[in-house]
């Protein structure tokens, strides 16, 4: 068997406090960056009415599609990677943005 490395990139931390509720989330059909993934911190499915939630680690969708998304917890604002829209906002609601 052949072992290959990869370079994982370190993760933000997007949390303010360890209290929170994670769920699976298939993260394939998510836009991704410049460098192939899906940051931490990113709403999904998207920044808008339609929010479930927010992506807990950086994914890489075309080596591995599997997420966790935050569904209830505090989040560190700052640490996102675009502010949250008021109608997310308002359908995440067992989401505190700090």
């Amino acid at each position: 068997m052949k072992f290959t490395g990869k370079a994982v990139t370190a993760s933000k931390e997007i949390l303010a406090l360890e209290h929170h509720v994670g769920i699976p989330y298939d993260c394939s059909a998510l836009a991704t960056n410049e460098k192939g993934y899906v940051p931490a911190g990113t709403i999904v499915p998207a920044n808008d009415a339609t929010a479930q939630g927010v992506l807990l680690y950086d994914v890489k969708p075309d080596e591995n599609p599997n997420g966790t998304i935050i569904v209830h917890g505090f989040i560190k604002q700052s640490a996102l990677p675009a502010v949250p829209a008021e109608t997310a906002v308002a359908k995440l609601t067992q989401i505190t943005f700090m």
